[in-house]
């Protein structure tokens, strides 16, 4: 009898066991993560249901019950928020309450992007408009000034805070740089030329050696003739459905544009991209004694230098006879 009884008691803590485990599992094991979007006006019932679509609460009704007794609905914060199938409401309320697991979108910036290409991957993400992120830079000048690098941002935010947080990096990264290494340039003219080094430059050991090219010509009134700045005038090409025209033609070389430093001696008017720290430092810090003026590109993304035209000529007649 007191076997039986024993085997009684241990079948039943066994299913009690597992029946506290599947309830638990069921109740409040978390699924699959949800990203939900909260927005300004929303009430309790419209945000229940929105929650119960999504998979993240079990019950509308109840979500509302607890949502009335514990906390006012107004205290709920709009936005866009990482959560999980089956959770618990009480987890759901403080997450919407402190915004603790607000959905952050990871973006990277390239060194060498123009502001376009910039606005068009965070329209693509839905970080902000595009069009008035780009309205903006434009009209602040702050092309050059928005520093590349990995971002996370929340969506829907306005173009203005967007552009904040980016210069914001620019002045911790690149600022300090201009304490490290004076120059007799201005800091647009810095930016402006580190921008065609970004563009120019494969490696970063040569980037000096670049930076110092252009300096050369720029001190002594000699046009720059560098293809990026063709390629930022003639902006978008429709034939290669890209920015940075690989196929530059005579016309686009000829072509009259304040960009053109085939036409204009001395700097374009400002930056043609947004440069990353180590182009910014080699126009600071070129390469030093370094009297070259011209250089063509070779093989592995690196460059051949020349000091004058007619070794410069001769270089290109050898790449391209040692390319065929």
């Amino acid at each position: 009898m007191k076997k039986k009884l024993l085997v009684a008691l241990l079948v039943l803590i066994v299913l009690t066991a597992v029946g506290i485990w599947a309830v638990n599992g069921y109740l409040f094991s978390k699924g699959a993560s949800v990203v939900v979007q909260i927005t300004p006006g929303q009430n309790g019932h419209q945000i229940a249901r929105l929650l119960k679509e999504k998979g993240v609460i079990r019950s509308e009704r109840l979500f509302r019950l607890i949502l009335r007794l514990t906390t006012d609905p107004r205290d709920l914060k709009a936005g866009t928020f990482d959560l999980w199938e089956n959770t618990s409401d009480f987890e759901v309320l403080n997450c919407l309450k402190t915004t603790h697991c607000q959905h952050y979108e990871k973006v990277t910036l390239l060194e060498g992007w123009r502001s376009e290409e910039i606005a068009e991957v965070l329209a693509e993400k839905k970080i902000t408009d595009g069009n008035e992120f780009l309205r903006l830079v434009r009209q602040q000048e702050l092309e050059g000034f928005l520093y590349p690098s990995t971002y996370l941002f929340t969506l829907n935010m306005p173009p203005q805070k967007v552009i904040d947080e980016m210069v914001d990096q620019y002045k911790k990264k690149i600022e300090p740089l201009f304490q490290e290494y004076p120059t007799d340039l201005t800091e647009r003219q810095v930016l402006t030329v580190a921008s065609i080094v970004e563009r120019e430059a494969v490696w970063d050991d040569e980037r000096p050696k670049i930076a110092a090219v252009y300096l050369n010509r720029f001190n002594i009134d000699m046009r720059l003739e560098a293809d990026p700045t063709v390629q930022y005038a003639v902006g978008f090409s429709y034939v290669e459905n890209r920015y940075w025209k690989k196929g530059l033609t005579l016309k686009d070389v000829r072509m009259e544009h304040p960009y053109n430093t085939y036409k204009n001696k001395g700097l374009p008017p400002g930056p043609i991209c947004n440069p990353g720290y180590e182009s910014v430092k080699s126009v600071l810090n070129p390469e030093p004694n370094f009297d070259m003026f011209y250089f063509v590109a070779d093989s592995g993304g690196y460059h051949v230098f020349s000091r004058t035209f007619s070794e410069h000529k001769k270089n290109i007649r050898r790449i391209r006879s040692r390319n065929k």
